[in-house]
């Protein structure tokens, strides 16, 4: 009879830790069309565990688009504009008509897009940061 108390007891506890956990994992993850950023915005996954960001790597007057562990930006997971990095601080990240992921600079000049298979309408369009480091693209 312990036994089982000791594992409903355990269970319990698991199930509250998880609830508390989303309970304070509310970070803006997403952007959507009308919901887009601008440097220096960052997105930050559910529980604060990667962000997606501007950040300077090596040269400082260079910006890049990234995904970096939220708590340093020591280590990079990846970069969209690694080819072509902004020399201001004038970036947007946005949805396009077709629902692509579009880097722009200050003059509205493509950077960065990502490549999609099906053409979706933007308003429908959504970019997420999970907590996997994964940045999904979908229709919502």
């Amino acid at each position: 009879m312990e036994r089982i108390n000791r594992r409903i007891s355990v269970a319990l506890a698991v199930q509250l830790l998880s609830c508390s956990c989303s309970y304070f994992c509310t970070a803006i993850d997403t952007i959507t069309f009308s919901n887009f950023i601008r440097d220096p915005e960052t997105i930050i996954s559910n529980c604060s565990v990667f962000s997606w960001d501007f950040s300077a790597l090596v040269i400082l007057t260079n910006r890049y688009v990234g995904i970096w562990y939220n708590d340093t930006h020591a280590t990079v997971i990846w970069v969209a504009n690694r080819n072509k990095p902004l020399n201001d601080s004038s970036g947007i990240v946005t949805i396009s008509e077709d629902g692509k992921l579009l880097l722009l600079n200050g003059q509205e000049e493509v950077l960065w897009s990502s490549t999609v298979e099906n053409s979706v309408t933007k308003p429908k369009t959504a970019a997420q940061l999970l907590d996997s480091g994964n940045l999904v693209l979908s229709d919502t």
